[in-house]
């Protein structure tokens, strides 16, 4: 095995030496050029500053970088020019009102073919595939949230809430579970997928994250010939059987709609009756364009995954460090909804709620970095010119640190979305806050690659959130030896480009017998309507 790695590396030396020259030479030029206006740390030839940045939590380096440097300035690595921004109005000014040189999406080196294919529609450039796909999702999300989402979400809560009671010690594994049943429920009428959908959609982010195989840092290595090239390897058995998974799960579910069983509240139904409406009556299509549908419909399943689960837990986390506030969550649920579970009705009602579901997201941000963008075209921002090709970078974790905006950043308060004297205070609280508008809505993204799901986690986890402080008081796990709480630290992650946090030990008993019989009963009640 050693002497193979040692090949390896040698094979990848010409690829390195000829990205290094290149570098020199474009560090040269920089360095004639004139005083540059957007400010930056010191660049070293070739590596830029890629050598002291840690890829597991980039973004806390980035952060220090915006405390020295100002809320935009430059960086490069390995010859990639970066534009790091932390400030809510700059990253309005290039990624909104600029949006038509912004919206790109640069290479991640270990995915193939994810800029033109029709597999990841987030992570494709701007093109007629991404147009289609983002016009249909765009559509069959927003009636969904109309209809909000047809009780899947109630119904799939009250199983979530039996597990947690029955298995509280594997509640991260269970939370994305739930999370990915939810999504497999909506796209192909099939729940029994959700522990395979969530483990996929961490597998898939693995692999798009800075933080995952090397490649996606030191690009030279994805050169290597492909005997000796593990990374390629993986990934196209990876990719292959995530198309073979969507492809089979949309062919069943139209053998399904041709038989008239397929529920008309999925999104498949949807895609197969606007075939017949165009008077493809039975359904027939090339290869060509089932792999179009098959991945835009697999995707959509897969992202509703990873943008909310993590969240999720971060929010049991919230819950657990801060017991005030979950007892003040608590009350407030107890005063509106008494001894049933609460469910979407109830939004308008429970403000608190809302407050500390949008604070754990603002405290410890899902996407700490930001989904990058790309310059599609040579611009020019505070008179200088900043070149195509240039990855654009709205680092949330350091947007969601300003002090002026978020005062004492670094703590949980959720109040400073339900007092006056906060800036981020909005008016009625019947409606603010949420995660659909308002202020702080910068975590699902800018301008015209604002993520499509917004609506879905809004009501996700409101409801989800909600009905887990109804049935269960969350505390530290106590260690059987000495009794006393069992710290951890609540910022480890997988460090993922969307975070999960790493499993951390808590605590769940429902708040009262009673509480536990409704709990059980509540499942009872949909028991025949869910895929176990």
């Amino acid at each position: 095995m050693e002497n193979v790695m040692i090949l390896i590396l040698y094979l990848a030396v010409p690829s390195l030496l000829f990205s290094a020259i290149g570098q020199i030479l474009s560090w040269r030029k920089s360095s004639m050029s004139s005083k540059r206006n957007i400010p930056g740390p010191r660049q070293f030839p070739v590596v830029g500053r890629v050598h002291d940045l840690n890829r597991f939590c980039m973004w806390k380096t980035f952060k220090q970088w915006a405390d020295i440097h100002g809320p935009i300035y430059r960086t490069s690595m390995l010859g990639q020019q970066f534009i790091v921004i932390s400030d809510e109005d700059i990253a309005q000014e290039l990624l909104v009102k600029r949006g038509h040189i912004y919206s790109g999406r640069p290479q991640i080196r270990a995915l193939f073919d994810h800029k033109t294919g029709p597999g990841y529609v987030a992570l494709m450039d701007r093109h007629d595939i991404w147009t289609r796909q983002r016009k249909w999702v765009h559509a069959a999300m927003a009636e969904s949230h109309r209809q909000h989402f047809y009780g899947i979400i109630e119904t799939e809560v009250r199983r979530y809430l039996t597990v947690l009671m029955l298995d509280p010690a594997k509640f991260h594994a269970n939370t994305r579970e739930h999370c990915g049943r939810i999504m497999s429920r909506l796209a192909w009428d099939d729940a029994s997928q959700g522990k395979a959908n969530g483990d996929s959609a961490d597998c898939t982010l693995g692999q798009m994250s800075v933080s995952g195989p090397i490649v996606n840092t030191m690009t030279p290595l994805w050169s290597i010939p492909w005997a000796l090239n593990p990374w390629k390897k993986f990934e196209r058995a990876r990719e292959d059987n995530q198309r073979a998974w969507w492809l089979s799960s949309f062919q069943i579910s139209k053998a399904r709609y041709l038989r008239g069983e397929l529920p008309a509240d999925t999104w498949s139904y949807r895609y197969f009756a606007g075939l017949q409406k165009q008077g493809n009556m039975d359904l027939e299509q090339d290869a060509k364009e089932e792999e179009f549908a098959s991945c835009m419909l697999g995707f959509q399943n897969l992202v509703g995954v990873i943008t909310i689960c993590g969240p999720l837990q971060f929010f049991l986390m919230a819950m657990t460090l801060h017991p005030e506030w979950q007892k003040k969550a608590q009350e407030e649920i107890d005063r509106v909804c008494g001894d049933r579970m609460p469910t979407v009705a109830d939004f308008a009602d429970l403000p608190t709620v809302r407050a500390c579901l949008k604070e754990t997201l603002r405290w410890r941000s899902g996407v700490p970095l930001g989904v990058p963008h790309q310059a599609e075209r040579d611009d020019e921002f505070m008179g200088e010119k900043i070149t195509k090709g240039t990855i654009i970078l709205a680092c949330e974790w350091s947007i969601n640190r300003v002090p002026e905006k978020y005062p004492d950043p670094e703590n949980y308060h959720p109040e400073r979305y339900l007092e006056p004297t906060w800036p981020s205070y909005q008016e009625p609280l019947t409606r603010y806050p949420n995660f659909r508008e308002g202020k702080g809505m910068h975590t699902f993204g800018w301008g015209r690659r604002t993520c499509l799901g917004q609506h879905i986690v809004d009501d996700e986890m409101f409801v989800t959130g909600a009905s887990v402080l109804w049935a269960f008081n969350m505390t530290k796990k106590k260690c059987p030896v000495t009794g006393k709480d069992v710290d951890f630290d609540s910022e480890a992650t997988n460090a993922h480009v969307i975070l999960e946090p790493l499993p951390f030990p808590m605590d769940f008993a429902p708040r009262s017998e009673k509480r536990a019989a409704q709990i059980l009963s509540g499942y009872a009640e949909v028991r025949e309507k869910l895929r176990v």
